[in-house]
């Protein structure tokens, strides 16, 4: 196996750190490095049914009426498991 040295310009690498330090806040601040299982994990639409025992069209009522939480990126939709496990609690 043979390994490849890369020379880079002192600039580009210190550019290159800097959005290597900003990617690491980003992910600092979502709560990401400091998973505990469960309250971090994201399901989407037909987990949600499953573990609600409920149609996706009653899951999409409950997203109209704001009954249960969700975040949409691009065209999917997820639900973070602590809103599910809120979501159940109240009822």
């Amino acid at each position: 196996m043979s390994k490849t040295v890369l020379i880079v310009d002192e600039q580009l690498f210190n550019k290159l750190m800097g959005k290597i330090e900003k990617l690491t806040e980003k992910v600092d601040n979502i709560g990401l490095s400091g998973n505990d299982g469960f309250k971090d994990k994201w399901y989407v639409t037909d987990e949600v049914c499953r573990i609600l025992k409920v149609s996706r069209r009653t899951l999409q009522k409950m997203r109209d009426t704001g009954a249960i939480k969700f975040t949409k990126a691009s065209k999917k939709i997820y639900y973070k498991a602590s809103d599910i496990e809120l979501f159940l609690e109240q009822f």
